[in-house]
């Protein structure tokens, strides 16, 4: 009976010396388990700001420098097109003639009449000279002399007057063809060979291929801020001025943008747009075609507290809220033994207002505060109140890049 017993009681010795052993092996695991059930996200430093810049884009035409529709300065019917519409020309080629055969009739005419005056001429001086040789030997009247001498006047006055006409008439036929009066290109043709044309009606529109321009509309309130950017660019030296001390102005057209120069600003409001006309020249590089848009991106100033934050930082909350998750540090005693990188954080919701957004950040004002840090992305994995740790890589040296800011501001 004692042999059983102490059988009986090694045995239950045995057995607790196990059980203890699981029991102490099993508690590691559990802490390891309830780690790996935090979970790391990535972080970033709220940067306060005074203000933020709203880039606004205005949208324009591509005009000539020069867009002249041009006309006869008389009637008459088209006998010769020398261009069509599309055709680049030269100054001087000619471009369209007039029937001149009237004026060529009109010219034969004119010049008969001054050979017949010619003849008459001759024959009134030959009676001239005949009258003062009778005249020295006393058979000639002094009033026949004098009626001679008014004749030939009077046919010297004609001729004048008709080779004045007969100049006129030259003029006329000169211009009864039109010729470019600049270089360019031919926009529209209004006439075809066989019409007939009244003085001043447009029959080509011709647009100069130099010195073209980019004619852009801005709100009356933007003047002053264009106009500020234009005096500030006059002392400024760097390199968004040219050699003239003029703000160099950048204006898209199609996939490209070139540099341009303001020439002036519109001098009236436009009753139809309500905007204010800006007048750019665009440098002779440009293949732009006359009509095509021009866009010019304005930074606009805002003065207002806040911070840039990525789009992925936000959520959406109640009743069209945004909300943002801070990042807000536990207990001391649980933190005091964990590195900077391993602190157990816990979730907290915020509510912002969002005063601008553009494609990929937003700048935010609200119930935050300089110098916390917030989660950067991942917002649909957690929940207020959440505890977690920030991933190592939020500790590496990064910079959140920031609109486009001019130099004024």
């Amino acid at each position: 009976m004692p042999q059983i017993s102490s059988r009986y009681t090694l045995h239950v010795l045995i057995l607790a010396a196990l059980l203890g052993g699981c029991n102490s092996s099993s508690s590691e695991p559990e802490v390891q388990a309830e780690q790996l059930h935090i979970a790391s996200v990535n972080a970033m430093t709220l940067t306060p700001s005074d203000h933020y810049m709203v880039t606004r884009e205005y949208v324009g035409i591509v005009q000539a420098g020069q867009q002249s529709n041009l006309g006869f300065e008389l009637g008459g019917k088209i006998a010769q097109i020398f261009v069509d519409v599309g055709d680049k020309i030269q100054e001087g080629d000619p471009l369209i003639v007039l029937d001149t055969q009237l004026l060529k009739t009109s010219a034969d005419q004119l010049t008969a009449q001054q050979a017949q005056i010619t003849a008459q001429l001759e024959l009134v001086n030959a009676n001239l000279k005949r009258q003062n040789t009778l005249k020295k030997k006393g058979f000639s009247a002094e009033s026949e002399i004098d009626n001679l001498n008014s004749q030939r006047n009077a046919l010297r006055a004609n001729y004048r007057q008709i080779g004045a006409t007969l100049a006129a008439n030259r003029l006329q036929q000169e211009k009864s063809t039109i010729y470019a009066p600049y270089s360019g290109t031919i926009s529209a043709r209004y006439i075809s060979k066989g019409d007939v044309v009244n003085t001043g009606s447009p029959t080509l529109t011709l647009l100069a291929s130099n010195r073209k321009e980019a004619h852009v509309g801005i709100p009356a309130k933007q003047l002053l801020r264009v106009n500020q950017l234009s005096q500030s660019s006059a002392t400024n030296t760097e390199n968004t001025a040219n050699t003239d001390g003029k703000k160099q102005w950048v204006l898209r057209i199609g996939d490209k943008t070139y540099t341009t120069t303001l020439l002036n600003p519109g001098a009236s409001v436009n009753l139809n747009s309500r905007s204010i006309t800006l007048r750019f020249e665009l440098p002779d590089s440009v293949t732009a075609i006359d009509g095509e848009l021009a866009y010019l991106q304005l930074d606009d100033k805002h003065d207002d507290n806040g911070y840039w934050v990525p789009l992925s930082a936000m959520t959406d909350g109640l009743r069209g809220v945004w909300n943002v998750y801070v990042l807000s540090e536990k207990s001391a005693d649980e933190n005091s033994t964990l590195e900077s990188s391993k602190k157990k954080l816990r979730v907290e919701r915020r509510s912002v207002q969002v005063l601008y957004a553009n494609g990929k950040q937003a700048y935010i004002s609200g119930a935050v505060n300089a110098g916390e840090k917030l989660v950067s992305d991942g917002l649909h994995r957690l929940v207020p109140g959440q505890t977690v740790v920030i991933s190592e890589m939020s500790w590496l040296p990064k910079k959140l890049s920031l609109p486009l800011i001019d130099s004024e501001a």
